[in-house]
């Protein structure tokens, strides 16, 4: 099923069974088997294994599966354990390589390039935040260019990685290896990716606020969620192949046919393509205009800004402003059938502490689809199934 040259997601997608899925009397797609609460541990568990099977160290297979777990852990899905069929076809494909050593670049001032060398993004980015924040004591400030990585997943975890060290940080990342995904406004052809934005203040070790969106409507995760689970997307998320809105999610899922829409119609497709041109044409050598399209590619280049308050202020001055601008918002008064004011962040806080406590749910189809990319890898798909545990209801 892993044929070099094929533009689409051979066990994620373009094959897959629509088990999860009957017809009702209606006509209209129904859920046959809905979504299992397992154990955030169990799920760690069951990536580390998959990931050591494509070829990862421990300390890799590691760092990738608390990064997976952590994003559906925060409600993100799109950028949890569904991943690993993408990962493994890209092994495959040699477009994803495992224990990769980076290119530590020596800084030129305040500013770091590393070359990920297509090493997977998660620990190759927590790598290069490493070296460049080693440039914060004499500068105050540090920028990097991470490229020619493998997926980063979900940027607010290096938000939340520097803001552990007292640091404020923006991130921006393309994402190039593929055709674009994203229409930008006006136009019914698309010209980037999702392209997200990261950024997050201090406060006691922790990132809060934090900013955490692509730039496209949903990220494309999204709709393979979606698909996978045979829902319907929202309105206004994307476009057929025609231009024309659809809510299916199987066309571009499935087959990479039509777009998604820019955020915010004209303001979002701007800051999208700013994310272009300052992850791919300032840090890294290529935007989605010119980086060649590989077999079910997925290539990111990440520009940072990282910042020392204490540049500024006395860092629990910084702080306290922080808090209290964060309390003032907190204290308006919420808005006709809203219960309460939410600040960035605090939706990912919220599902953290609910899924830990019930569980992460994951649909049949996605477990599906990991155990068939691990037979792929000579794993035990029996064994590895039986490392999921049902998380006790409390």
């Amino acid at each position: 099923m892993f044929q070099k040259g094929s533009d689409r997601f051979s066990i994620a997608n373009s094959e897959r069974v629509h088990c999860a899925l009957c017809k009702n009397q209606a006509g209209q797609g129904a859920i046959l088997n809905t979504s299992v609460n397992y154990t955030s541990t169990s799920i760690t568990n069951f990536a580390k294994t998959v990931l050591t099977g494509f070829g990862c160290d421990d300390n890799e297979a590691r760092v990738v599966a608390e990064h997976l777990t952590d994003a559906n852990l925060t409600g993100h899905d799109s950028h949890g354990i569904g991943m690993l069929p993408l990962y493994g076809e890209q092994v495959i494909d040699g477009n994803l390589i495992p224990n990769q050593q980076p290119v530590l670049n020596p800084p030129a001032g305040a500013i770091s390039v590393v070359d990920a060398k297509r090493g997977f993004g998660h620990r190759m980015a927590l790598l290069a935040l490493d070296h460049a924040m080693n440039s914060v004591p004499e500068h105050k400030v540090a920028l990097l260019g991470l490229r020619n990585s493998g997926h980063v997943s979900r940027v607010g975890t290096y938000s939340e990685y520097c803001a552990a060290r007292g640091y404020v940080s923006i991130h921006m990342v393309n994402v190039v290896g593929h055709a674009p995904i994203v229409a930008p406004y006006g136009a019914r052809e698309s010209g980037f990716s999702t392209n997200p934005i990261s950024m997050a203040m201090p406060v006691d070790g922790k990132a809060k606020p934090l900013l955490d969106i692509a730039t496209s409507t949903v990220a494309f995760g999204k709709v393979r969620v979606a698909s996978n689970k045979g829902e319907q997307m929202p309105p206004g998320c994307l476009v057929n192949s025609d231009g024309l809105e659809t809510r299916d999610p199987d066309p571009m899922a499935n087959h990479r046919e039509g777009a998604l829409s820019a955020f915010g119609a004209h303001k979002g497709s701007g800051l999208g393509i700013f994310v272009e041109l300052l992850a791919g044409a300032l840090a890294s050598d290529d935007t989605v205009a010119t980086m060649e399209h590989l077999p079910r590619g997925v290539i990111n280049n990440m520009f940072s800004i990282i910042i020392d308050p204490a540049a500024f202020d006395d860092p629990d001055n910084v702080a306290r402003r922080t808090l209290d601008f964060y309390d003032f918002i907190k204290s308006r008064s919420p808005a006709v059938g809203t219960d309460e004011v939410l600040l960035p962040g605090e939706p990912e806080i919220n599902s953290r502490q609910f899924r830990q406590a019930q569980g992460i749910p994951v649909d049949p189809e996605t477990i599906r689809q990991i155990l068939d990319t691990a037979r792929l890898f000579s794993l035990d798909s029996t064994a590895l199934e039986s490392l999921l545990e049902v998380q006790a209801q409390r």
